[in-house]
């Protein structure tokens, strides 16, 4: 990851996460995209966070849930394994 990366963990369910990297887009934001439903990718999400909320951005050591206020839950979105 370089430093002007940010990861971003997505869900195609989550209407949060597509409002999100709309956003990104329009504004010329470097990001790589990482959606929960890829391989190992959830669980590489857990490590970094507790919340169960999509979508994430993880900017180096800061983490950040939810787009302007909003989020989608992980069971919401079918997520949770129970």
């Amino acid at each position: 990851m370089t430093l002007e990366t940010l990861l971003v963990f997505t869900h195609k369910e989550c209407p949060h996460s597509q409002a999100l990297l709309e956003d990104f887009r329009l504004r010329g934001v470097v990001f790589k995209e990482i959606d929960v439903a890829g391989p190992g990718a959830l669980e590489r999400l857990r490590n970094l966070s507790w919340e169960h909320r999509l979508p994430v951005v993880a900017d180096h050591e800061r983490i950040t849930i939810g787009f302007r206020g909003q989020a989608s839950t992980f069971e919401a979105l079918g997520l949770d394994e129970g």
